[in-house]
């Protein structure tokens, strides 16, 4: 390294005897910093940085270096007793003055009988009093007594609103709108109608179809019974046509009835003739014409059938034959 370098460096970042031994050797003169405080020592040239200083002497030195000409200067000579009350911020507007717990204050800003001053609406209502806004402090039991008895005064002194009965009741939702609780209701009782009906239509839907047939027929012969006489005989033709069409189980006389005549309505038209046999059993429509236009394989199938068939017949009855 150069001496220039290492000069440059002595005189930045280095201290001590080390550091002016090489600017002396060098040529080069060490400005040294002015010292902040007059008591510097020099144990702090020699290289260890540590100051031993007894206490009393460095209060001595703060307070003969302190600047009283400062901003931060401390402030001697006020004490507790002469410090001065901060005036309040606040103002009172209106009839909402706030009571003041001096009982001398109170009794002057009370007005006298004799005289008559103009009365306002905002008179007529006595606000709640309030606490007085103080900056800090506590207040005494005589200071609390003497306001609880005013506020307890002055509710005895304000006469109680009479409810108005003509008044009603106003509703109002979520969004501050009025409600119309009439109209409400009538549409709540219109929803649950509409729910009933809709109940009883699923009841009626989830019943079968022959049900519903045969209590529309009872209803009907309940309606006609109503014209009819009372007493009914046994050779009531209506009557035993209605028991014949029962059927019981294990009725011993079901054998000499007549079998019911089928109803009438459309029938499907029907092959009428003899046409060749088939494994499902399936006829031919009624207007086939009688000519075979398979490829046979029904015919070679049943005659297979019924070649097994006697194959074994005939087998089992060789193996008869010894017995």
């Amino acid at each position: 390294m150069s001496n220039n370098m290492k000069a440059y460096l002595a005189s930045k970042y280095m201290s001590g005897p080390k550091a002016d031994m090489i600017l002396e050797h060098a040529g080069v003169k060490k400005k040294r910093k002015r010292p902040k405080n007059e008591d510097y020592t020099a144990t702090v040239a020699e290289g260890d940085g540590l100051v031993l200083q007894h206490a009393d002497d460095w209060r001595k030195s703060k307070r003969k270096d302190m600047d009283l000409d400062a901003d931060d200067a401390p402030v001697v000579g006020k004490g507790a007793t002469t410090f001065k009350k901060a005036t309040s911020a606040w103002s009172t507007v209106g009839s909402t003055a706030l009571p003041v717990s001096s009982r001398a204050s109170r009794v002057k800003e009370e007005p006298r009988e004799n005289e008559a001053g103009p009365s306002t609406a905002a008179d007529a209502v006595d606000p709640k009093p309030q606490l007085t806004k103080r900056r800090g402090g506590l207040r005494t039991a005589a200071e609390e007594a003497e306001e609880s008895a005013a506020a307890a005064a002055a509710a005895d002194l304000s006469p109680s609103p009479e409810p108005d009965a003509q008044a009603t009741t106003v509703h109002r939702d979520q969004a501050g709108r009025v409600l119309d609780v009439e109209q409400l209701r009538a549409e709540a009782r219109q929803a649950e109608l509409e729910e009933q009906l809709k109940e009883k239509e699923r009841e009626e839907w989830t019943k079968g179809v022959r049900q519903r047939e045969e209590r529309e027929r009872q209803a009907r012969e309940e309606r006609s019974m109503a014209s009819m006489d009372v007493a009914r005989r046994a050779d009531d033709a209506a009557m035993n046509a209605e028991l014949r069409q029962i059927e019981r189980e294990d009725d011993p006389a079901a054998q000499f009835l007549t079998s019911k005549k089928r109803k009438k309505g459309r029938k499907r038209h029907a092959y009428k003739g003899s046409y060749p046999e088939n494994r499902f059993g399936i006829a031919p429509g009624y207007r086939w014409d009688g000519v075979d236009r398979s490829t046979g394989f029904e015919k070679k199938w049943l005659l297979a059938q019924n070649a097994r068939d006697r194959r074994k017949y005939e087998s089992d009855r060789y193996d008869m034959e010894d017995l």
